[in-house]
């Protein structure tokens, strides 16, 4: 299948998914060189919480959002800002298949896990945040899960994918309000059989944090099944 696929790309060189332009780069990288360097990655300060980028200084070191709900879960990082080129990338790993963007977007996991120390050895394990079944046969992959193998390899710990799922069809977060995101996810998620976080360190990864909703009812059903501390670790920050 290798040899098939790179034979296709010397007679059909792939091009950078944003610029649609060639350059040695795009044999191995969805993005050219050039659209590499327009990753609008996240910087200092950070809400100590969530880790968004301070515009202005509080005395707690928590953004508004955070300062308005306190999540469940207990630190979250963002490796970037969901801004031009991510608006466009995101949405194209997510529902058009452009599933190569894992590359691309490991190398940007690792380029901010080099640059910024997070402490996450103490971690025992990666859970990718799930979707229902209905949503998982729409779209024939779970993006979170791609992105969790990347962080597993990254970060050398156990991607597990046995321990949470989601139930229920709930209205697509980005359908709502800021208020009606956290009462639309509640009861959303519940623990697999044989489940085994109980004592564990909990890395959930998903592609994108908004108002935190989501990520804080799936750390609050980790933590009730025993979960000593949940993490989030997404791709970009809104």
């Amino acid at each position: 299948m290798s040899v098939i696929s790179d034979l296709t790309d010397l007679i059909f060189p792939r091009n950078c998914i944003l610029c649609h332009k060639y350059d040695e780069e795009t044999n191995k990288n969805p993005l050219c060189r050039s659209c590499q360097k327009k990753i609008p990655y996240n910087h200092p300060p950070f809400c100590l919480r969530c880790s968004r980028h301070l515009e202005t200084y509080s005395p707690e070191g928590l953004c508004r959002d955070c300062q308005k709900h306190s999540p469940d879960f207990d630190l979250a990082w963002g490796f970037t800002l969901y801004q031009p080129p991510m608006k466009e990338l995101i949405p194209s790993f997510k529902f058009q298949n452009k599933t190569s963007l894992r590359k691309t977007f490991s190398h940007i996991a690792h380029t901010f896990l080099n640059r910024y120390s997070l402490h996450l050895k103490e971690f025992d394990a990666i859970i990718p945040m799930p979707l229902t079944p209905t949503r998982l046969r729409e779209r024939g992959y779970n993006q979170a899960l791609l992105l969790a193998e990347g962080l597993s390899q990254i970060l050398h710990l156990p991607c597990l994918t046995d321990q949470l799922e989601r139930i229920g069809h709930s209205t697509r977060q980005s359908d709502l309000g800021e208020k009606e995101r956290w009462t639309n996810v509640r009861g959303a998620f519940r623990m697999k059989p044989l489940s085994t976080v109980k004592d564990k360190k909990i890395i959930l990864v998903d592609d994108l944090l908004t108002t935190g909703a989501t990520a804080s009812e799936a750390a609050h059903v980790l933590k009730t099944a025993g979960a000593v501390k949940v993490g989030i670790i997404v791709l970009s920050l809104a």
